[in-house]
């Protein structure tokens, strides 16, 4: 294979399995030349150029799933994507182009699609986005992460079901060397509270308002606030020990390697993350996500035993009792675990990989 173009971006949830696939694509064949296409002014722009790749960007945004007239001016700049992209397909010449959903990867496979060139998309969601829904019947291959998502496409012949790959600086740490990187101890349980890069201010809300009962209880914890709510966090917790509050935790995989269990909201990537780590869960769905996506990813999970849910409504109701009950059961912390590894394939990237150079060398011969 010669050249690939993935079409990925807008979210890490997009981007960093796109980037996982492209590592893979370049170990086994250093002469491929990979280029990404992604958004103008979105996280592909920082992070694309830094992993030693190609980018190129067009103006593209998502629509609106509700009516709403800003749909009129992205229908537009949709239009312009489409014709911008079906011109670079022209000069680049790829043998196949990859997508990994989002608003993203919609233009480049409708053209690719047009223009004959083998076209795959992966979605990592339970629930298929409105980019999959669309494209799904006219793609050579649709990689899906859970067998439960076949059920919302109309044609299946295409369908792959193939695990969600990570990305791939993730390490993993024993307890001691993660407890001795936030200065904790690793004889006490710790929670890791995980609301996504922005934070989760109802989690960050109802756990504040239980702060003193949970350091009662000797329990630690690692929480990364987001921007919003660092300040007013960091300065009701009035250096109590054993609580180390963060805007944004860079070296993630410490926290994750640390944790007992994780309260988190439940996107691909961070459920993905923690099948990786084999990490304990307890989800909380972001309950504004498109077609509520979070949820059902959290319910796939929990129908596996592989995790435990509270929807957002009823944080103040139930999140205490529920950190206190699983903290304090060893045995249900540890089949989590178990369960939750299961979900988890290291070799997820290398075997999308291997499907993109067979499609592509199939179409070649």
């Amino acid at each position: 294979m010669n050249r690939i173009i993935i079409a990925a971006g807008g979210t890490g949830g997009h981007l960093f399995p796109a980037i996982a696939v492209a590592d893979e694509l370049r170990k086994m064949n250093k002469d491929t030349d990979i280029q990404f296409l992604g958004a103008k002014g979105k996280i592909e722009e920082r992070i694309v150029p830094g992993r030693g790749y190609k980018l190129k960007t067009i103006e593209i945004a998502g629509l609106k799933r509700s009516l709403n007239p800003r749909n009129l001016g992205l229908f537009i700049k949709l239009k312009r994507a489409i014709k911008e992209t079906r011109k670079y397909l022209n000069e680049q010449k790829p043998e196949l182009v990859f997508g990994t959903g989002g608003f993203v990867s919609g233009p480049a496979l409708w053209a690719s699609t047009k223009m004959g060139i083998p076209s795959v998309i992966q979605e990592g969601n339970y629930y298929p986005g409105i980019t999959v829904k669309l494209l799904a019947r006219k793609l050579d291959k649709v990689i899906v992460n859970f067998g439960g998502t076949k059920k919302f496409l109309k044609r299946q012949d295409n369908i792959e079901v193939m695990p969600y790959p990570v990305r791939e600086n993730l390490k993993k740490y024993s307890r001691i060397e993660a407890c001795e990187y936030f200065k904790l101890d690793p004889f006490k349980k710790i929670l890791f509270v995980l609301g996504g890069s922005q934070g989760a201010h109802s989690i960050n809300r109802v756990l504040m308002e239980n702060i003193i009962m949970l350091f009662k209880q000797n329990i630690q914890l690692v929480w990364q606030t987001g921007e919003r709510d660092y300040n007013s966090i960091e300065n009701k917790i009035n250096g109590l020990s054993g609580i180390k509050v963060m805007k944004f935790i860079d070296d993630i995989d410490y926290a994750y390697s640390a944790a007992d269990l994780v309260l988190c909201r439940s996107g691909i990537s961070t459920a993905m993350e923690l099948a990786y780590f084999g990490a304990a869960a307890l989800f909380v769905p972001y309950p504004h996500a498109s077609e509520n996506h979070q949820e059902k990813n959290a319910r796939a999970f929990v129908e596996k035993n592989a995790a435990e849910m509270i929807l957002d409504k009823d944080l103040d109701t139930l999140l205490a009792d529920k950190i206190l009950d699983l903290m304090g059961n060893n045995k249900r912390l540890g089949e989590l675990r178990e369960n939750v590894s299961g979900i988890s394939d290291k070799n997820a990237a290398s075997k999308i990989a291997g499907l993109l150079i067979e499609l592509a060398e199939k179409n070649k011969n």
